[in-house]
């Protein structure tokens, strides 16, 4: 069996450090993430686990996927997903990870998408959405990380590490993955050894969903937080951004 792993942007793969360990699969990543360190820490954790060789960055800028966005451009995502593609066709893989959608970050949520239309005449290969974070309905800032809320937990598929392969991934937590701890805090850095230990995926959706019941669209939120205080000019949004362009690409996949 042959995998391949598609994210947004690197750090993305610690949160499945441990299935990663067991799979070996091929990697392939968006963005830089906006930080030279994020790529090369994202070097070093693969380089712990034997998979540096098996990495392929894009090296996209990060604001160049928001710029995209904000313009509404589907011509570069499906500029994009034709570069994804060819990676996909000259090595076929049996199976495809890639960010779940989550309505925390709309660059997380292009990641399925772009693999969608990626995958064009070859889209019979399982898919499966790996999810990082979410905010929960709750007015105040209340996160889950790598877990799915209550509407898709039926569907999950959950992989409990060893105590080998958590050992490895905490140390490359705590030890090599500094940006992302420094970036989200506690919310990474706090995780007890019980929820690091189980990491779940599931089957990715065939449409687009809508924004859930039982999470918050955080980026929204976000975004009109930043433009209050002046530090960004437009705001992206669901339904005037993000749905145009990911329809696009679902449409041509």
């Amino acid at each position: 069996m042959s995998g391949l792993v598609l994210f947004s942007h690197p750090n993305h793969e610690l949160a499945i450090f441990g299935l990663l360990q067991r799979l070996k699969p091929s990697l392939v990543y968006l963005t830089d993430g906006g930080d030279p360190d994020r790529v090369a820490q994202t070097r070093r954790g693969l380089e712990s686990i034997g998979l540096a060789d098996r990495a392929r960055f894009l090296d996209y800028p990060e604001r160049q996927f928001y710029e995209a966005l904000v313009e509404r451009d589907s011509g570069f995502y499906q500029q994009v997903a034709r570069r994804v593609g060819r990676l996909v066709r000259r090595h076929p893989p049996d199976e495809v990870l890639c960010d779940a959608i989550e309505f925390y970050n709309p660059v997380h949520d292009l990641s399925l998408p772009i693999v969608r239309a990626a995958l064009g005449d070859t889209g019979t290969l399982p898919v499966f959405e790996v999810p990082l974070i979410y905010q929960t309905s709750a007015s105040d800032e209340v996160y889950e990380v790598q877990r799915w809320p209550a509407s898709r937990r039926a569907d999950q598929i959950e992989i409990r590490l060893s105590e080998q392969e958590l050992a490895v991934k905490t140390t490359a937590r705590d030890r090599i993955y500094t940006s992302l701890v420094t970036q989200m805090g506690p919310v990474v850095a706090a995780l007890p050894p019980t929820h690091l230990s189980l990491e779940v995926i599931a089957p990715a959706r065939s449409n687009l969903p809508e924004p859930e019941v039982d999470g918050a669209l955080r980026y929204e939120r976000r975004a009109r937080l930043l433009a209050t205080r002046g530090e960004i000019a437009t705001e992206i949004t669901y339904r005037d951004h993000y749905l145009p362009v990911a329809s696009s690409l679902v449409s041509t996949g």
